[in-house]
């Protein structure tokens, strides 16, 4: 399950469910020892254009073809967050940076803290036009 209900196109749902099954279970059992129960998520459809901005190019969001994950729940009740965990040399963030290694085989575009200040909390996948990993 995810944190909101999410609105997304048919493509970035297959990307997410592929992720989500041959890249998050097997990274949080290896890493973590256990299972993911939930998935923390900022969304997916928003019309909006980058970083909020009034003018501009227009968001991936915009049309459905990108996510936010700020995290996820384990089934010890415990969190992996994004903001909390990606930083530094801990089994949480092994695992983070594993799912988003593994992501950027999946989407377009996968940003991470590694990215910009903007996605210190999140990681955001998109199946846009431009290809980026970081």
């Amino acid at each position: 399950p995810y944190s909101a209900t999410l609105t997304m196109s048919c493509p970035l749902a297959a990307a997410v469910y592929v992720w989500e099954r041959h890249v998050v279970i097997p990274a949080a059992e290896k890493h973590l020892g256990q299972k993911v129960t939930r998935v923390e998520t900022f969304g997916s459809y928003s019309c909006r254009r980058v970083n909020n901005e009034k003018t501009g190019r227009w968001s991936e969001h915009a049309t459905g073809t990108a996510i936010d994950i700020a995290g996820f729940t384990l089934a010890d009740g415990s969190t992996v967050m994004v903001e909390d965990d990606f930083n530094g040399d801990t089994a949480k963030s092994r695992f983070l940076h594993e799912v988003r290694d593994r992501g950027c085989d999946l989407f377009s575009a996968t940003l991470s803290p590694d990215y910009n200040a903007a996605h210190r909390n999140h990681f955001h996948f998109d199946m846009g036009l431009h290809t980026i990993c970081s």
